[in-house]
């Protein structure tokens, strides 16, 4: 077999060599422009992060109780439409707080924690916020659960859901009045007929067990009433040491990259209309 024997070409080393010293002179001509604009993005960017308002992100983790996790969320969508759109006289009047609080609201965003396919599976998620001023978290989240607990249909279910609890809680009552009542007639009976004492005292002890239990459940339920929300706070706003925005090194990186971006855009128009001039 006969071996084929590869021959580099001069041409092609003078077309590197060529293309290297064109890179060379670009550089020893527009290095120095490129290196000012790049520059002067950072300065950019650094008289951005001076002058932009400190920014301060903060979270909610709130577990609904009546709503679905879509029909949460739709809602509380609705109130950053609101936001985007300066509704602030609307929105002010659902948080039933100061319209001038909600100036300092950038932005309301929610996410679910846990993704679920079934609409009455009832997960957590987070309600995040971006303000201008930390002040305003404490009664920021106490409008948004007014919000959450008056709308029209959430008030209706939580009417309902306390009814039915009181009603509950009275029948319980009742028959705890009731019990107590035999209870009280049966030891009466005990004193006065020791001869039937051992059936007595397994019916007093039944007794007990039954007011026992009814005290347990009539507790619950009270507790149930106490805490009847159309959503529970999982985790409250947190204050934040350090702003979310703007970020210093972000901006002079962007800023850096702007500027070398512009200024080799404006190094390859000057090169070629000096080569066009030569030509």
């Amino acid at each position: 077999m006969k071996q084929v024997k590869l021959v580099q070409h001069p041409a092609d080393e003078l077309d590197v060599v060529a293309l290297l010293k064109n890179a060379l002179s670009f550089f020893r001509h527009y290095g120095k422009l490129l290196l000012i604009v790049a520059l002067t993005g950072m300065l950019a960017g650094g008289i951005r992060f001076l002058t932009t308002p400190n920014l301060y992100s903060s979270s909610l983790v709130l577990k609904p109780t009546l709503l679905s996790d879509p029909e949460q969320l739709e809602l509380i969508n609705s109130w950053s439409n609101l936001l985007k759109k300066k509704e602030l006289p609307v929105l002010a009047r659902e948080f039933n707080i100061a319209e001038g609080l909600l100036k300092k609201v950038i932005s309301i965003k929610t996410e679910e924690l846990q993704k679920s396919v079934s609409p009455n599976n009832f997960t957590a998620f987070t309600l995040t916020v971006l303000v201008t001023d930390t002040g305003v978290l404490r009664p920021l989240q106490k409008g948004i659960m007014y919000a959450l607990d008056n709308s029209e249909y959430v008030k209706d279910k939580l009417a309902a859901r306390k009814t039915i609890l009181r009603s509950m809680i009275q029948t319980v009552q009742q028959e705890i009045t009731r019990l107590s009542a035999i209870q009280g007639a049966v030891e009466s009976s005990l004193q006065q007929n020791s001869s039937g004492s051992a059936r007595f005292l397994v019916s007093v002890s039944d007794i007990s067990s039954q007011l026992a239990s009814l005290q347990e459940k009539k507790l619950n339920y009270e507790e149930n009433l106490s805490f009847t929300s159309g959503v529970y706070v999982l985790q409250n706003f947190y204050t934040p040491s350090k702003p979310a925005h703007p970020q210093l090194i972000k901006l002079l990186v962007i800023g850096f990259g702007g500027g070398l971006f512009l200024g080799g855009l404006l190094a390859l128009y000057l090169y070629i209309k000096r080569k066009l001039a030569e030509t």
